[in-house]
């Protein structure tokens, strides 16, 4: 009768063993798309070092976090980033910056003069028709033109020695296609995108540097 037990006991430990390695199986990872199209080339100026982003304490996790217009936040465990946030977003707008505008950027500390361009995360939220569920997930239907994927980010230019140049607060929105965490990952990558390209507009020209 013991050892009937014991038997048991090892099956259903095994079985959780089976069920959690099955879980881990199906996490699907996710980055935001690189830049596409042809590389500007190269401008001859101060390099901009990008750092690590300020970004809300709901995103600072590997899972997928999707923060809605109402305040409620919806963990997906089966969805992760496949780099933590704070530093994917400042690398992917430091590549679009230098692939679509031709500056200098990097995400190491240079040690030539240099300018720097913090980024926070003010928002990265979906708003979605008002209801007694507001994940897009659990929300009818299989499309809603109604919900969009918003992102805005706050940028402050500084020298070097932490003097400051300019702040200013951009932001972008684009409906979901699906309701899904690859949409919501594709939206905020087109987001991320279209907000580069304003950042590059508003970084002062550089001056040329002298050889």
């Amino acid at each position: 009768m013991i050892l009937r037990a014991v038997v048991v006991a090892l099956t259903a430990l095994l079985s959780g063993c089976i069920i959690f390695d099955q879980k881990s199986e199906a996490v699907v990872f996710h980055q935001f798309a690189a830049p596409t199209g042809a590389s500007a080339q190269d401008a001859d100026g101060t390099p901009v070092f990008v750092p690590r982003a300020i970004i809300p304490t709901a995103l600072r996790r590997p899972n997928v976090v999707l923060l809605d217009d109402a305040g409620w936040v919806h963990i997906e465990d089966a969805h992760r980033w496949i780099a933590p946030l704070d530093r994917a977003i400042p690398e992917t707008v430091a590549r679009h910056l230098r692939s679509r505008a031709g500056v200098i950027t990097t995400t190491q500390t240079p040690s030539e003069d240099h300018v720097v361009l913090l980024l926070t995360v003010d928002k990265m939220e979906i708003f979605a028709p008002a209801g007694a569920e507001r994940s897009i997930f659990s929300l009818p239907g299989g499309t809603d033109k109604a919900s969009t994927a918003t992102l805005q980010l706050t940028c402050r230019l500084e020298k070097a020695d932490g003097t400051l140049v300019a702040v200013k607060t951009f932001d972008q929105s684009r409906p979901l296609k699906e309701r899904t965490p690859a949409a919501f990952v594709q939206a905020q990558s087109a987001n991320l995108a279209e907000l580069s390209n304003e950042i590059a507009k508003w970084l002062p020209k550089p001056a040329p540097s002298s050889k």
